[in-house]
């Protein structure tokens, strides 16, 4: 897989078929019935995409280590961060953290994750009371998904899209879906309708030409446990390996 950073792109949205009734001057009329649950199905996904971006967002950061940069989200209210490995290719000790609130702290480079694994993990210094997120129990083939990134650094932080989970590989802890992604997400959560994380987003698929062929790839939450897990008993790599 290409080490890169990449970032996530929105989808379109979803077109809705209605059959028109004929009426007696050869008009076609659209059924209100009809017309009244497009409207509430699109308000109900609209409305989930705000809630989902407002409880998840102050808990998603920029991290600039001076040569690279990318997304990270919280996980503890001290200040814990994971994101990929590759963000912090070649990063100094401490790097550069930057709140949804645009305030600029600096974080310690904790460690990586073994046997190539692309997550890392930083830590916020002197902090109690951070927003974070949570990780989800699973995921599922066909359901929504929402990603909140840096693409193409700063000036676009906290960039928010959607799509699909269109493919899971447990096996591998690899999940695929049609958000499309861009560089500066990577290392940025990707989650549910209940704003919880199932994967960090890591890379892109291209095609034949080399261009970004609409799938995306993140790192599934079955990986991201045992990871934590690892971090509070000291069994993370100061190197990436």
């Amino acid at each position: 897989m290409n080490r890169k950073p990449y970032l996530i792109a929105v989808t379109g949205l979803a077109v809705l078929s209605v059959q028109a009734l004929g009426s007696p001057n050869g008009l076609a009329l659209t059924p209100a019935n009809h017309y009244s649950q497009s409207i509430i199905s699109q308000n109900s996904e609209e409305q989930t995409r705000i809630k989902v971006y407002q409880k998840a967002s102050p808990a998603v950061v920029y991290i600039n280590t001076g040569k690279t940069s990318g997304s990270g989200f919280i996980v503890s209210r001290d200040g814990l961060i994971i994101t990929n490995a590759h963000v912090l290719e070649d990063a100094p000790a401490t790097v550069t953290v930057i709140l949804e609130d645009g305030k600029r702290l600096p974080a310690d480079v904790i460690g990586f994750a073994k046997n190539g694994l692309d997550l890392a993990a930083i830590k916020i210094r002197n902090q109690r009371n951070l927003p974070t997120l949570s990780l989800a129990k699973s995921a599922q083939v066909g359901q929504s998904v929402y990603a909140i990134g840096s693409p193409f650094g700063y000036d676009n932080q906290n960039n928010f899209t959607a799509g699909v989970l269109s493919n899971l590989d447990e096996q591998d802890g690899i999940i695929k879906h049609d958000a499309r992604i861009n560089p500066g997400n990577s290392g940025g959560p990707l989650l549910n309708s209940q704003a919880q994380v199932i994967g960090v987003n890591t890379a892109i698929r291209l095609d034949r030409n080399g261009s970004n062929s609409g799938i995306s790839i993140a790192i599934l939450v079955n990986k991201i446990q045992p990871f934590l897990t690892a971090i509070r008993q000291g069994n993370i790599s100061r190197l990436r390996r």
